[in-house]
């Protein structure tokens, strides 16, 4: 299998394909990190990077907090929650999964890999791309993980962005 598969589909959906191994990480990964996510596991550095402030002056970014706080984190949680749902639906054959995403679904993908990246570069101390240099420490897990989260989402930007006009 030559890695994720994503094609458009004229609803506004997605087709995708990925290999089972690929599957069972990103349905492990988003199970471990949810409590992150959710607020259940707190680190400051972490939830920094998913939740920066909105502006400068910290009673403005108090007032803000107090409006959207609570909504901010459902939104993402409830993105994460959908992407797990879909990759433990869809249809498994020789080694492949595959499974058709509405719209929505596609949105919560896009949302849910990105939150994944920022939970794990805040977890590895990701601060810019120079930490990427010299590619990825292949004999750290995370790395991977981040490297690999960070090629599905371009893939899957690449699908999403093939059927905005021109």
């Amino acid at each position: 299998m030559a890695g994720p598969a994503f094609r458009s589909l004229p609803d506004g959906g997605l087709s995708v394909r990925l290999g089972w191994r690929e599957r069972e990480l990103l349905v492990d990964a988003a199970r471990r990190l949810r409590p992150v996510l959710s607020g259940d596991e707190d680190l400051p550095r972490v939830r920094g990077r998913l939740f920066p402030p909105a502006y400068d002056d910290p009673e403005a970014e108090a007032e803000y907090r107090n409006l959207v706080g609570d909504s901010l984190v459902e939104e993402r949680v409830a993105a994460l929650d959908a992407f797990l749902a879909t990759l433990e639906g869809g249809q498994t054959r020789l080694l492949a999964w595959h499974a058709t995403l509405d719209a929505e679904q596609a949105a919560a993908w896009l949302s849910a890999t990105n939150d994944l990246r920022l939970i794990l570069a805040g977890r590895l101390g990701v601060a810019d791309e120079s930490h990427w240099e010299t590619g990825p420490d292949l004999s750290d897990r995370f790395s991977v993980l981040l490297y690999y989260l960070g090629w599905l989402q371009e893939r899957l930007l690449t699908a999403l962005s093939g059927r905005l006009p021109g």
